[in-house]
């Protein structure tokens, strides 16, 4: 009899990829869904959708107690950027807890979704882990998706988290599809200068892998970075979306862009992180297998079929 994993945002960008390779390699999935759409989409990846939203407490619990793996991509901010950062941990964090409640004393894996910019920058801009400092009090990135795991660990959860890097990238999607959908309507993109703050990236599909490898080797309490290239500027992704585009790309300073964008993106576009990913490949066995690294991939792989439906669209 397969295994069953219960995964919430099934439907987005890389919970669609875990789901497409799950599925694959045999597990049978279970899926939270938010609406009729989400229920088609899911459903022509292999997946059974269960209706409720991350707010569903109760619906998180049961389906949680039911499967062999638990794995939750949800966040809050997903569908509401300009959510205060209290609304948005306090609904993280109870969908977490629910989940948690649904796993406790099983030994089953609860694999949640965290961030590489949880750790601090290295100081002198070397390669930082999972045990380098976090932020303090009161720094955007300083109430992360790991907060709980002691709670957690004492309860008897199972819970293992995955740090993505800041810019996952591939299949045309993610934070680059996001650029380009803001650059568009603009008809030239932006950068927040001076840019070369170093950045670290990971294809989709090496991510999607790491979350099921953890699905079988998660081990209690552990963290591990789904990273791949940490020297990317942040402006040679601004330049290189230009470029596909045929956009110019222009330099905003950081003040210009949280007073007409927000907060939230003018301190990712100038975040640093370069996170290493030696802990995943040495303790795991997982590697990375993506052919184009991110600015390739958007000047000649999967982002210029997007740039050109685009084009073709503001005709």
């Amino acid at each position: 009899m397969s295994k069953t994993i219960f995964i919430t945002g099934g439907s987005g960008y890389i919970g669609a990829v875990i789901i497409e390779y799950a599925v694959a390699q045999g597990y049978s999935v279970t899926a939270l869904s938010r609406s009729e759409s989400s229920d088609s989409k899911l459903r022509a990846l292999g997946a059974n959708p269960v209706r409720g939203d991350i707010k569903s407490l109760d619906v998180l619990t049961a389906e949680a107690s039911k499967a062999d793996i638990v794995i939750n991509m949800a966040d809050a901010i997903a569908s509401d950027f300009n959510i205060s950062q209290d609304e948005r941990w306090a609904t993280n964090y109870a969908a977490n807890n629910a989940l948690a409640a649904g796993v406790k004393g099983t030994n089953k894996p609860l694999i949640i979704t965290s961030g590489a910019m949880t750790a601090q920058p290295h100081p002198e801009d070397e390669e930082t882990d999972e045990k380098s400092p976090g932020w303090p009090e009161g720094h955007i990135y300083a109430r992360g998706f790991e907060s709980n795991k002691q709670t957690y660990l004492d309860q008897g959860v199972r819970v293992a988290y995955v740090r993505l890097a800041p810019y996952v990238y591939g299949r045309g999607g993610s934070g680059v599809r996001l650029y380009m959908d803001s650059f568009a309507p603009r008809g030239k993109g932006f950068f927040i200068k001076p840019g070369t703050a170093l950045t670290t990236t990971v294809h989709v599909e090496d991510a999607a892998r790491l979350y099921l490898i953890l699905a079988e080797k998660a081990v209690a309490g552990e963290s591990y970075n789904a990273t791949s290239e940490t020297d990317i500027q942040q402006k040679q992704i601004s330049e290189a979306i230009c470029e596909t585009l045929g956009f110019p790309c222009e330099e905003l300073d950081v003040e210009e862009v949280k007073a007409k964008m927000g907060m939230f993106l003018a301190i990712f576009m100038t975040a640093k992180c370069r996170s290493s990913n030696k802990k995943a490949r040495e303790q795991l066995g997982w590697s990375v297998q993506a052919e184009k690294g991110i600015l390739e991939e958007i000047r000649s792989g999967s982002y210029v079929d997007v740039a050109k439906a685009m084009k073709k669209q503001a005709k």
